[in-house]
């Protein structure tokens, strides 16, 4: 019987058998990926603990799973119950999991653990860079209702509190750049986390640049992207 994180890996798997626009197991790895990448640079942290986290940071999405969930870390706890692993191991692993998202960031939550500050900064480095542009984009195709554009000249970027960025389900696509992306360096925790997501940014911010030009943009929009340069 398969035990430890190569049965929160199967479980993880089984889960996110369907595809959610940009919330899949693709990302769920890719974010154990970075995680243990930076765990290299970082020796004190646990490594089995930040595997476990990573794994399990989406399992309880509201966005795929519904607020009891979200609450309840259901599905968290059910794959931890089979895992083998120990009490205290578990509860850390859930303490972890309750601090990790955007959305939780901007309540004022954060890891406080080095464990769990490298799982947020392996989540929001998935966020950034090329690869967090391809899932906005289809995770808006998956959520949209009304055939939002990906940039709408006349329709502005707004201020995020966490309220309003769960109540927002769609939009323009570089409106997303503005209201989450560009915020995503400033959230980084750790050393190797930082250096990623800053590397990611300017990937970000050079597509943006390019895309106003091709678009010829109105100059507002080259003002709005300016600080972030």
């Amino acid at each position: 019987m398969t035990t430890g994180i190569e049965y929160i890996k199967e479980s993880v798997s089984e889960l996110f058998g369907n595809n959610f626009g940009g919330h899949d197991d693709k990302h769920i790895f890719r974010v154990y990926d970075l995680a243990m990448n930076f765990c290299n640079e970082i020796p004190e942290a646990n490594r089995d603990l930040v595997a476990a986290a990573a794994l399990l940071h989406d399992c309880d999405d509201y966005k795929l799973f519904g607020e009891e969930s979200a609450q309840l870390l259901t599905n968290t706890h059910r794959i931890l119950a089979g895992s083998g692993f120990n009490d205290i191991f578990i509860n850390k692993c859930i303490e972890i999991v309750k601090t990790i998202g955007y959305s939780k960031r901007l309540s004022g939550i954060m890891p406080k653990s080095i464990e769990g500050k490298i799982v947020s900064d392996a989540d929001m480095a998935d966020g950034s860079g090329l690869v967090g542009i391809i899932r906005c984009i289809e995770y808006r195709a998956y959520r949209s209702k009304n055939g939002e554009p990906f940039f709408d000249p006349e329709c502005l970027p707004v201020k995020m509190d966490a309220e309003k960025y769960k109540q927002t389900k769609c939009g323009p696509v570089v409106n997303h750049f503005f209201e989450k992306l560009f915020r995503l360096r400033d959230m980084a925790l750790t050393v190797p986390g930082r250096r990623c997501i800053e590397q990611r940014h300017r990937t970000l911010v050079n597509f943006l640049e390019t895309y106003f030009d091709e678009v010829d943009a109105p100059q507002i929009w080259l003002d709005l992207l300016a600080p972030y340069k």
